[in-house]
């Protein structure tokens, strides 16, 4: 993990400070024009040996929790891994994690990438289904439902 230096601007001072003290940063990239907004998380693998998480088409809050709920449980041994499903994050509904490939990184990864100083960091995605518990891949899942969570990599199984 990079190293705190005061020649740092205010932004990623506190970006270290909060993986040091709280074990995650937590970045949310904004909607732009044709694309939804995502947050990811910036720590975990250095902390828990937890890969660090993206999900997309939440709002700041929501994500947020939930993505400070994955580095709790992470804090206390679990592991929310590549291809794996898990109940209790979102209540009254399962989440899938996925594997995000490297070619990604670039896009989704950046204060990630630029804390870890180029070390190799494992990444997953966070899917959550509609109400309707449909995924974005389900053929019945409505269009905008789709956009708004695009998948990064590939489903390993149909767990």
């Amino acid at each position: 993990m990079r190293a705190r230096t005061d020649d740092l601007p205010d932004s990623d001072k506190q970006l270290l400070d909060d993986v040091e003290q709280y074990g995650v940063h937590v970045v949310h990239v904004p909607a732009e024009l044709g694309g939804g907004g995502f947050s990811f998380t910036v720590g975990l693998w250095h902390n828990f040996e937890q890969p660090e998480v993206i999900v997309f088409g939440l709002p700041d809050e929501v994500a947020h929790d939930l993505l400070n709920a994955v580095a709790d449980e992470a804090d206390e041994g679990r592991r929310f891994l590549a291809d794996s499903r898990h109940e209790g994050l979102l209540e009254n509904y399962s989440v899938r994690f996925l594997a995000v490939p490297r070619s990604a990184y670039a896009d989704h990864f950046g204060a990630a990438s630029w804390a870890y100083e180029g070390e190799e960091f494992p990444a997953v995605q966070l899917v959550w289904p509609d109400k309707q518990g449909r995924w974005p891949w389900d053929a019945e899942a409505r269009e905008a439902f789709r956009c708004g969570q695009p998948v990064l990599g590939t489903r390993e199984s149909r767990a």
